[in-house]
């Protein structure tokens, strides 16, 4: 376990659904660096010429039809089998269910909207899955996390790069 990150404890969870309190410092991750599962394998430049405004939008309001749920999920799904988990969602829950995260991203992408944080303690790795994005963002992953990342991202269809690259 790297850094300062505490162990969970049995009173840190509440009966039932195992909610936990989270880690104090658990958003400071938020200014580590970060990488990018997109369905684009670079930055759009600004000054590109394409229509990437509209595709974008068109893929967000579409996100059913074209396996946008499915993707984003079969990814954390995986890195679950890999990594203990614990999740933002209406509370910080840990080792969540697989039915769990298929209601979470169902409801987000649907929305449109609501963001999932998915926490890998022992790894001291956030993913966000921001629902008016295309991409998971993947902060503070370690050399192992990263080359685990690069696979899973591919068998989902998606692309792995550092974030504004």
């Amino acid at each position: 376990m790297r850094g300062r990150w505490r162990r969970w404890r049995r009173q840190d969870m509440e009966s039932g659904d195992i909610k936990i309190r989270p880690p104090e410092d658990w958003q400071k991750l938020l200014e580590k660096p970060c990488w990018i599962m997109d369905i684009l394998p670079e930055k759009v430049g600004r000054d590109a010429e394409g229509q990437f405004f509209d595709v974008e939008c068109f893929f967000l309001n579409n996100g059913r039809r074209f396996g946008r749920k499915e993707r984003l999920e079969g990814v954390i799904l995986k890195l679950m089998c890999y990594y203990q988990t614990s999740i933002l969602w209406d509370g910080w829950i840990c080792r969540p269910s697989p039915e769990v995260i298929d209601e979470a991203i169902g409801k987000i992408v649907d929305d449109g909207s609501g963001v999932l944080h998915v926490l890998f303690p022992k790894e001291q790795t956030l993913l966000v899955l921001d629902g008016d994005s295309l991409n998971l963002a993947v902060y503070n992953p370690s050399k192992e996390f990263k080359a685990l990342g690069e696979k899973i991202a591919w068998s989902e269809g998606l692309f792995w790069r550092r974030a504004g690259m």
